[in-house]
């Protein structure tokens, strides 16, 4: 139930950020190995989209049918949902660089008040290249691709 207001009121937010264009919008993002797992949600579809971006390379992971068998996968999404721990949302290849997205609320229940990382990985380590007070600050950013995606 957290999660599909989680991805309700993302779906708003995508409608409010129509202006931009874009198709998807990352909602969560979690790393096994090497691997980064991409949860993006899709304007007016119920069930997210699943990438795997590997070796420099984003394409559709699993194709889901029910919103219980994605949390069943990557069950720290319940725990994001209503947490003010960072968690990562998305990656970004720019170039030569690359880059971890991460949100931190500042309150559980309140999705404006959400702080936005940018770290840019080098050989293993991170470092904070940009800090932004909300998505909307995001959104006018060289780095709003990683999270509102065409």
């Amino acid at each position: 139930m957290k999660t599909k207001v989680l991805f309700a009121f993302a779906a708003g937010f995508l409608s409010i950020c129509a202006y931009s264009q874009k198709k998807e919008m990352a909602v969560y993002a979690e790393k096994k190995g090497n691997d980064y797992y991409l949860i993006r949600l899709e304007q007016d579809q119920p069930i997210p989209n699943v990438y795997v971006y590997s070796n420099g390379v984003t394409k559709p992971y699993k194709k889901y049918t029910d919103l219980k068998d994605v949390v069943m996968d990557f069950p720290g999404m319940m725990d994001s949902n209503n947490s003010t721990k960072e968690e990562m949302v998305s990656v970004l290849k720019k170039g030569d660089k690359f880059y971890e997205i991460t949100t931190q609320r500042k309150d559980p229940k309140n999705f404006e008040k959400t702080m936005i990382t940018v770290y840019e990985i080098f050989q293993g380590q991170k470092r904070i290249v940009e800090e932004y007070d909300t998505i909307y600050e995001l959104a006018g950013s060289p780095y709003k691709d990683a999270i509102f995606i065409n």
